[in-house]
């Protein structure tokens, strides 16, 4: 036996290369396991690429890793065989890639019957299960497509799922027999390509990257290294791939090569795939360098994370090819960029797939950049995913401006209302649909009071996105909102007031009616109680009425009210913020949501404003108005804003009835001016 030197070796080899070679597979891979859509994929790929058209050399094949076994493991796992002087390799990495290779070959000494290549494979798992390659029993007469082994009915797991990829060629083949892709193709053509030597010119042949370990690595801790680190090709990869390979073919405009001699047309139209090439390559890196600014990727993104793209522009990808968040096949998207292509489902073929690509994108990125549809579309995106995309982008290329923006508002005004005939007003807190209702509806407010305060800058779907967020009373009165059980949460309600009562101090001297003292000193009363074991939620609540009580005063002036539960008295916090105010009264809301604020955390546009009592601001007293409760004229105030910011989302009407509305009317006139012509 030759010494080989201990530098690993790295190339390609041809199926004919693999021919006498000998192969174990350890007990720690797992079991022979691809199913039909792996097999068929690789039929596909073959036949494409064996075709005229198929441009390349050769067809190469992911990796096979392997390590010469020595004398000692070979007599271990008693290893023999006549070719190859009892050389065997111990597969590290591929067997399903290379089980596969020898199912094909199998398969062309029983249809073909003169052929006799091969290469064998010893399973550790299962020793006799490599003697399954020669027991294949196929009868021509019988089933032209039928293959089986003797007693198929009790196969062990690993022999059934390997007789199940055979089949599923013979039935890819039978499948295909329309368009010639048949038992004559698989021993014509194809036998001819799949078992070619390399380096023939003008041949195309089947290569496998062979990786062998000449090193003192451990297989086992390989195997293990490379599973656990493998970055398994994605749909981006394989679809730039299908666009940028030698293989690719894009239809060509006859238009180009008119004109030109039949004997350089070739050459013409070899110049424009390079040509479209090299434009996927630069609009490929300015989509993909688009999709990392942070704020274009929330506001396209439903949660604006990035798992699962490690390349962003696969979202692209996902939206044209409508991939369902449900979806489980991994390659969804590729496989049906390739079904669109083939099928020329939608498309012409390549190049106006790529197209596509193009537009939608300049379609995403000039909404983005149009003040009005990042906040509308951006608000469905956020409120709805992906699936919303789908429907807006074919929308845009199939109706006139004014008809899809009618369509959005629509969408809008159906999302944040339970039924549209609802009075969004009349939703309560304590119901929870109308509660969820409440929250679409106020983010939307929020949202679409960003868009149209033309000094503020864009809605941060970036901010928004990055926190869950839940409704808030503005001002809290009940104290059975606060957990019965947990005192702590009583000590940190109590000292939050306390301070707070202890800033209007400054502004309310002693003997003022609204003088703060008394209440401060029952808070402290009951602080020091709370811990014992006779203080229970009673005692609490009533020291939590006595601060409310000091607040009603204040508010009475104004018509003071009971705690509402409408949109009037409701505010989108985060789950952090609201975590930390929770049924506090409106000063220490209005104190904590300002430091928080100042503190650099994302609060909500319109909750800013209103614990700014911004609402007011119209009102001749609104620079000395009392900024320690939240009143009637407050809720009002507001309500009236949200009024206004929503019209006209919630005068929208559906307008594909609106459209037969009008279909009606006009096929009625013209019917009346039959009657009045006859």
């Amino acid at each position: 036996m030759e010494q080989k030197n201990s530098i690993n070796e790295l190339g390609l080899k041809a199926i004919p290369d693999l021919y006498g070679k000998n192969f174990f597979i350890p007990d720690y891979q797992r079991g022979y396991r691809w199913g039909t859509r792996q097999v068929e994929q690789l039929m596909d790929d073959l036949c494409r690429f064996f075709d005229d058209k198929g441009k390349g050399e050769f067809y190469c094949l992911q990796p096979i890793v392997v390590k010469e076994l020595t004398e000692d493991e070979k007599a271990t796992y008693g290893l023999h065989s006549d070719t190859d002087d009892n050389r065997w390799y111990e597969v590290i990495d591929g067997q399903q890639r290379l089980t596969t290779i020898r199912i094909i070959l199998a398969l062309f000494k029983n249809v073909q019957g003169r052929f006799k290549n091969k290469f064998n494979i010893k399973y550790k798992t299962r020793p006799s299960l490599g003697e399954i390659f020669d027991k294949f029993v196929y009868d021509y007469d019988k089933d032209e497509y039928g293959i089986t082994v003797d007693n198929e009915q009790n196969l062990d797991i690993d022999t059934w799922h390997i007789l199940q990829a055979a089949k599923c060629v013979l039935a890819w083949l039978k499948e295909g027999e329309a368009q010639g892709v048949g038992l004559d193709y698989f021993t014509g053509i194809f036998l001819q390509f799949f078992t070619q030597q390399r380096g023939l010119e003008g041949k195309k042949s089947v290569q496998v990257i062979w990786y062998e370990l000449r090193d003192k690595s451990d297989p086992n801790a390989t195997f293990k290294r490379l599973n656990d680190k493998k970055v398994a090709l994605n749909n981006a990869e394989l679809i730039r791939a299908m666009f940028l390979s030698d293989s690719a073919e894009f239809e060509c405009d006859e238009s180009v090569i008119d004109g030109y001699p039949e004997e350089v047309q070739g050459i013409v139209k070899e110049r424009e795939q390079a040509r479209k090439q090299s434009h996927i390559v630069e609009q490929w890196d300015i989509i993909e360098k688009q999709l990392r600014q942070p704020n274009f990727w929330a506001f396209v993104k439903d949660d604006a994370s990035d798992e699962g793209y490690s390349c962003r522009i696969e979202y692209l990808f996902d939206l044209i090819s409508k991939k369902s968040k449900k979806e489980k096949d991994e390659l969804y998207t590729y496989l049906r960029f390739d079904d669109m292509v083939t099928k020329h489902d939608g498309v012409k073929g390549l190049w106006d797939l790529w197209v596509k690509v193009e537009s939608d994108f300049d379609t995403l990125l000039s909404w983005y950049q149009k003040r009005d549809y990042y906040h509308k579309i951006g608000y469905l995106i956020a409120e709805k995913g992906s699936s919303i995309l789908y429907d807006l982008l074919e929308m845009s290329t199939k109706q006139t401006k004014t008809r899809f923006d009618k369509n959005i508002n629509w969408l809008i005004k159906t999302n944040m209302m339970i039924n549209v005939d609802d009075d969004i007003y009349t939703y309560s807190y304590d119901e929870d649909k109308q509660k969820s209702a409440l929250s679409r509806i106020l983010f939307f407010y929020n949202v679409e009071s960003t868009r149209i305060a033309i000094t503020q800058d864009n809605f941060p779907f970036e901010l928004y996105k990055n926190e869950s967020w839940s409704l808030e009373h503005i001002h809290a009165q009940n104290s059975e909102r606060i957990d019965r059980t947990d005192k702590a949460k009583w000590e940190e309600w109590m000292d939050l007031n306390t301070e707070a009562l202890k800033r209007l101090q400054t502004r309310f001297g002693e003997g003022h009616l609204y003088d703060p003292r008394p209440v401060i000193q029952v808070l402290g009363e009951n602080k020091e109680k709370v811990r014992s074991n006779t203080y229970v939620f009673d005692n609490f609540s009533r020291c939590f009425d006595s601060v409310n009580d000091y607040y009603n005063k204040m508010a009475l002036a104004e018509g003071g009210s009971p705690e509402i539960h409408t949109i009037s008295n409701m505010a989108l916090l985060s789950g952090s913020v609201n975590a930390s105010i929770s049924n506090s009264v409106f000063e220490v809301k209005r104190q904590l949501i300002m430091e928080k604020d100042a503190g650099g955390e994302y609060i909500p546009y319109c909750t800013r404003l209103v614990f700014l009592k911004y609402y007011n601001k119209d009102k001749e007293d609104f620079s000395v108005q009392q900024s320690f409760y939240w009143s009637e004229n407050d809720r009002k105030n507001y309500q009236a804003n949200i009024e206004e910011v929503l019209k006209d989302v919630l005068a929208a009407k559906d307008p594909e009835e609106e459209e037969k509305k009008v279909m009606e009317k006009e096929e009625n006139v013209a019917k009346e001016q039959e009657v009045t012509n006859d």
